[in-house]
């Protein structure tokens, strides 16, 4: 797509769209869907050049907005009735049956959307895309704004189209759940691919700062501070409400065993409870802080 930007994707694949704002990656997402123009380069979508030219090729994908746009006074039957005919879905009953099932909306599919919550309204949206059975979908923050219960929901979803073939490209500042999800990443920055490929090989590149990660039975907001300022560690983060990742500051050579140690008796005597200290996994967050050089990390949670 374009000058500089490659996505590939293999059939039935999660592949995580990164990068920070500003890198381009809505104008790749929009250019993609016929919603853009490249001004340089060579567009092709699913193998075809200037597929997103061709009704037949756009008919193979589909897309799903960060906020869904749906008139709120139909039902979730009405709603995907109306897209059945704008798209000419043959056998439109028994298709939107089968999307309604697979988002888990059969029993509420006579409800009026308005009645629905946030991850509801996200999951007949979702229904709206697939109703035309895509081969290929594009994911803009799809999580955004749900419950945890919503986005455990979404992913049983995006993983049983990724096990029925569908490749799914996901665009996300929630890295945590990019992390959890995406078989494989691409990394943009100023309009181009600067980092691809799988988690698992990208990631433990990144370990090459002798990070340690320190679980505590309290939650570590309000104590940050008082463990940077202890003189054996050099840099402190926040992984999650009860984890950190810590740089320790201590003499060469000392192993990471002994670093374990020292880190979990300084930590202990500020008062608090140290439940494991192990080494650092390198995560997306670390990859973005790499790629990005700046503070400027999209939300964890």
């Amino acid at each position: 797509v374009g000058d500089g930007v490659d996505l590939q994707g293999g059939k039935g694949e999660i592949v995580g769209f990164l990068g920070p704002k500003g890198a381009g990656k809505t104008t790749v997402m929009n250019i993609v869907t016929g919603l853009g123009i490249s001004e340089s380069g060579e567009v092709r979508l699913l193998g075809v050049k200037d597929g997103f030219r061709r009704p037949d090729v756009r008919r193979r994908q589909g897309g799903m907005q960060q906020t869904p746009r749906q008139d709120h006074e139909m039902t979730a039957r009405e709603y995907l009735g109306l897209v059945a005919d704008l798209y000419g879905v043959s056998d439109a009953a028994k298709g939107i049956d089968e999307v309604l099932d697979r988002v888990a909306l059969r029993e509420a599919a006579d409800r009026p959307l308005s009645a629905f919550s946030r991850g509801m309204q996200q999951r007949a949206c979702l229904a709206r895309s697939l109703l035309h059975r895509p081969e290929f979908l594009i994911l803009d923050e799809p999580t955004l704004g749900l419950d945890p219960n919503g986005v455990s929901e979404m992913r049983r979803i995006f993983r049983d189209l990724r096990d029925d073939g569908v490749t799914l490209l996901f665009s996300s500042h929630q890295l945590d759940e990019m992390e959890r999800i995406c078989d494989s990443v691409i990394f943009l920055r100023s309009g181009k691919v600067v980092a691809a490929g799988r988690p698992a090989d990208i990631l433990p590149s990144l370990d090459e700062t002798g990070s340690l990660q320190l679980e505590l039975f309290e939650p570590v907001a309000g104590h940050v501070n008082k463990i940077r300022s202890l003189n054996v560690v050099r840099g402190v983060s926040e992984r999650d409400v009860h984890t950190l990742s810590i740089q320790p500051e201590l003499p060469e050579g000392v192993s990471k065993r002994e670093a374990r140690g020292v880190l979990a008796k300084a930590i202990s005597g500020l008062g608090l409870t140290v439940l494991s200290v192990t080494d650092a996994r390198a995560s997306l967050e670390d990859l973005f802080l790499k790629l990005t050089g700046d503070g400027g990390v999209p939300n964890r949670n």
